[in-house]
């Protein structure tokens, strides 16, 4: 159960309580019978279909709505999301989530370098990066076999991987951050220059730690 939906359950069933206090008490209100009758019918209806769709979103797994086009929101959200399941995965959650506001961050710093969009491919390239790999963690989590603890530790290998792969992207990042920090003037070659070099690392290691869709089958 996504337990981040708990407080909305309890506030949900507390202020349906204060209403019918406030309705069927005789110190506060004067209705007759039938209207009393109305309300309690009515009440226990509200009080059935707002518990059923407010539980079924508890334990709904969350996703992406776009894989293609999710953003840092949306991956945020998914995040923050599985944090609240039952998962054996918590930690690389946290750490999924810490890498996303951390490329974040250093997105809006190298951005504040430029008035222009001069360095939008290298963002673009780190960001196509880690986000494909964000996609393959939540796929991981919405497939693992809860009680399955060989299929428990195969899919944790495999989201790790995924996270250490991610934590080489933001290296590069910054990296690459307190390169064009230290040039005089962010439009000449030498910004070009780093941008191809950002680029040649990334896929260096994309290349060398790229991790086959079956590499962990038999693990």
């Amino acid at each position: 159960m996504n337990m981040q939906k708990l407080p909305i359950l309890l506030g949900f069933n507390l202020v349906l309580a204060v209403a019918d206090v406030i309705l069927l008490s005789e110190g506060i209100l004067s209705l007759d019978n039938t209207v009393k009758m109305i309300i309690i019918i009515a009440s226990i209806i509200i009080f059935i279909i707002g518990n059923y769709f407010i539980l079924l979103l508890a334990y709904k797994k969350p996703t992406l709505k776009d894989k293609n086009n999710a953003d840092y929101e949306d991956f945020e959200e998914a995040f923050k999301g599985w944090k609240g399941m039952n998962t054996p995965y918590n930690l690389q959650i946290d750490q999924a989530l810490k890498q996303l506001e951390r490329f974040n961050t250093r997105k809006e710093k190298l951005k504040a370098l430029s008035e222009d969009s001069t360095f939008d491919s290298a963002i673009d390239e780190v960001q196509q990066n880690m986000f494909s790999n964000f996609n393959r963690i939540i796929n991981r989590l919405l497939i693992f076999d809860k009680n399955d603890r060989n299929d428990i530790n195969r899919n944790g290998h495999y989201i790790s991987k995924l996270i250490a792969t991610n934590e080489q992207y933001l290296d590069v990042f910054r990296k690459f951050i307190d390169e064009i920090s230290m040039i005089g003037d962010v439009s000449d070659g030498s910004s070009t220059l780093s941008l191809q070099t950002i680029t040649e690392s990334l896929r260096e290691i994309r290349t060398n730690g790229e991790i086959d869709a079956f590499d962990d089958i038999n693990e």
